[in-house]
């Protein structure tokens, strides 16, 4: 398993892909902040304090990019028939299967902690200083919201792996990640919205909506400092972690590769 994994960090890692999204992602970042100094030299009062908090508004996005992660590290197999000469060649299913979900997920995680990281020193180095004590509550803000995005980060890139190894187009794949993630949510939030009637169905339809990906991550910032919050962010995200990948190397051990 670890050769493998090797293996496939050396190619992901000699792929354009990696570093040219990386750079993209902390342009991204550049830029925001680079306007805020912009604003601040022009009278603008703009703090770490201010700037700093705002990456865990940003930190929903990032539910979105496992697919972009899992497109990377997938590369296209079924196009370009290297899945099958794994296969072929007689490497476990399970180890091709886990080794390309296990490398994913690293490489996903390194790229959120720089680009958050390099977006947090940029505020500090170029937003106006904040009190100590804003600067410190800040940094708890964001470590506590990353810590608790993490599983929902690690469950979507779960759902990404087990889409692109039983779809044979990475770009209808994608599409179909995109649907999973964003349509419960709404359909939920409709749903609830039409049942106006206070009871059990409506109370329901709003806790099952606020255990969806991207309401876990958009509500961590709000309850800061509760554990109960982190604890279950932890185990929906190690559910949808356990399921799609038990799924995943169900169908993928009875796909027939061609």
């Amino acid at each position: 398993m670890l050769n493998y994994i090797r293996a496939e960090f050396y190619k992901v890692l000699h792929r354009k892909y990696l570093y040219a999204t990386q750079l993209v992602l902390l342009l991204c970042a550049g830029l925001l902040v680079a306007g805020w100094a912009f604003t601040n030299a022009n009278g603008n009062h703009v703090d770490f304090a201010t700037g700093g908090s705002l990456a865990v508004s940003l930190l929903g996005l990032g539910v979105y990019a496992p697919i972009v992660v899992g497109d990377m590290v997938f590369s296209d197999q079924y196009k370009f028939n290297t899945l099958k000469n794994e296969v072929s060649f007689g490497l476990p299913r399970a180890r091709i299967y886990l080794g390309k979900l296990a490398v994913a997920a690293v490489a996903g995680v390194v790229m959120l902690l720089l680009t958050v990281g390099f977006y947090e020193g940029l505020c500090w180095l170029l937003l106006e200083p904040s009190a100590p004590g804003d600067a410190g509550q800040v940094l708890t803000i964001v470590g506590y919201c990353l810590l608790a995005d993490l599983p929902q980060f690690l469950g979507m890139m779960a759902l990404t792996n087990l889409i692109y190894f039983l779809i044979r187009s990475n770009t209808m794949g994608a599409f179909l990640a995109v649907g999973i993630m964003a349509v419960p949510p709404m359909v939920l939030d409709i749903m609830s919205l039409l049942t106006t009637v206070e009871g059990g169905l409506r109370e329901a339809l709003l806790t099952l909506n606020s255990w969806m990906p991207q309401n876990m991550v958009a509500g961590a910032y709000k309850v800061v400092g509760d554990w109960g919050f982190m604890a279950k962010s932890w185990v929906l995200g190690l559910v949808w972690m356990g399921v799609c990948t038990a799924l995943g190397l169900w169908a993928f051990h009875k796909k027939e590769i061609n």
